[in-house]
């Protein structure tokens, strides 16, 4: 596997991970604000709004669909195993291939993979902080998500 298929699976690896936390970390707050599991599940849905677009397999969701925390389990670790069997036993040369997508205003616009992917995995750090800060403002303690605490657990 080239190094750089190698770097975004273990990415996808690491997002999932971090969204599984969010997703604990919103459960153990005393009272679970509902914007918090919007955000949660607008991540996981946009993952497979972006996939579909990559893809061109058929989509039902939208990237503001709304998911019960357990729903939000099982739609993270599934959204993680169809990005990295994308990746699988493609070579770096895969991540330059441009996809053509209509945003949700019905746009079109044209971008690389490697594009794509660093968006969605940015993006999905973007409304973790934002998961985190609501938790904190409902008297909740926001686990950690940042990369290198992943590492340190995969040390252990």
């Amino acid at each position: 596997m080239d190094l750089m298929i190698e770097h975004f699976s273990h990415l996808f690896k690491y997002n999932s991970w971090a969204t599984e936390r969010s997703a604990q970390s919103i459960r153990s707050t005393h009272k679970i604000n509902p914007d918090a599991i919007r955000l949660l599940s607008h991540i996981i849905s946009s993952q497979y709004v972006w996939l579909s677009r990559i893809t061109g397999e058929k989509n039902e969701m939208v990237v503001w669909d709304n998911f019960t925390i357990e729903e939000c389990f099982t739609l993270s670790v599934e959204a993680t195993s169809k990005w990295i069997n994308l990746l699988e036993e493609k070579n770096n040369e895969f991540l330059e291939k441009r996809f053509k997508y209509k945003n949700t205003k019905g746009d079109e616009f044209e971008n690389s993979l490697k594009d794509i992917i660093t968006h969605v995995l940015n993006h999905s750090t973007y409304h973790r902080a934002q998961i985190a800060q609501i938790i904190r403002l409902s008297g909740g303690i926001p686990v950690s998500t940042d990369y290198i605490v992943y590492q340190r657990e995969l040390q252990r």
